[in-house]
């Protein structure tokens, strides 16, 4: 006698639990001629009878019915299976990563703060660069990036333009004339840079760091360009509308990004949500 294989086993397990062969096949979208073909091949393998006709009906014998019983119990146990997995994948608890800009991380506590609201066992990994991992390698699972449109392979959402203007405190236009801070030499080819490299005289400091750069901004040691979304965050900055020239040429969207064969994962779909939600995309 051989072992029984769950792809013999399960014809029988269907005749036994709905018992009628028709039924049977009709559930294994087969024909009744293959529902007998396949529990012979289950006789022979095991060289035991499984059927037995009697006054034109067929009965399980103890043998049918033994192996009809396994064949239920393999059956629970792959739908249990089956849920336990899909439950796993469907499952908000676990760690997303997410790479941005550091200019845009004081606009991420409140949507991240949200999402933990929402999903407390769902853990994100943030990561500042201006050149972090890439969403499209899938070295990371999302990304929130200025650009014109999402690169190929990639699943975005727009979220909001990204517009400048210059900003600065009271003390800051106060002062005669108005110095400026600057981003540092390791940003001189971004458009910003140029602008600043153009118009943003004389200058009081220059750094490389934009936490730093929007800090000292904030506490009035010079105008700054920003971007109106940050800077709407900051009560004490205020907006000079009289310097403008150039501004409109800087104008980026913001999208957040995943891989398109991410986008349906329930933790990765959680975050992107979380985020378009807050930014109204």
């Amino acid at each position: 006698m051989s072992t029984p294989s769950w792809d013999d086993l399960r014809y029988l397990e269907a005749l036994s639990r709905l018992g009628d062969v028709g039924a049977a096949a009709r559930e294994l979208e087969v024909s009744v001629s293959t529902i007998y073909r396949r529990i012979a091949a289950l006789e022979e393998s095991t060289g035991a009878r499984c059927l037995a006709r009697t006054a034109g009906a067929t009965e399980l014998t103890d043998a049918g019915r033994a192996f009809a019983d396994a064949g239920r119990r393999m059956r629970e146990a792959l739908h249990r299976t089956v849920g336990d997995v899909r439950r796993r994948e469907e499952s908000l608890a676990g760690t997303v990563s997410l790479t941005t800009v550091e200019g845009m991380a004081p606009l991420l506590a409140e949507p991240l703060r949200a999402l933990r609201r929402r999903h407390p066992e769902l853990r994100v990994d943030l990561l500042l660069s201006d050149r972090g991992p890439s969403v499209r390698r899938r070295e990371v699972d999302v990304a929130i990036s200025i650009v014109k449109r999402p690169p190929p392979e990639c699943w975005g959402r727009r979220l909001f333009r990204f517009d400048y203007a210059v900003f600065g405190t009271a003390e800051a236009f106060a002062a005669e004339p108005p110095s400026w801070v600057v981003l540092g030499a390791a940003n001189a080819s971004t458009p910003e840079a140029k602008w600043e490299a153009r118009l943003a005289t004389p200058v009081a400091v220059s750094t490389t760091n934009r936490g730093a750069f929007l800090s000292l901004v904030r506490q009035g040691v010079g105008l700054g360009l920003l971007p109106r979304p940050l800077a709407a965050r900051f009560p004490e900055l205020i907006e000079d509308s009289t310097r403008r020239e150039g501004l409109r040429a800087l104008d980026r969207v913001a999208w957040v990004l995943t891989h398109e064969a991410h986008r349906k994962s329930p933790r990765i779909a959680a975050v992107t949500a979380a985020l378009a939600s807050h930014f109204g995309g």
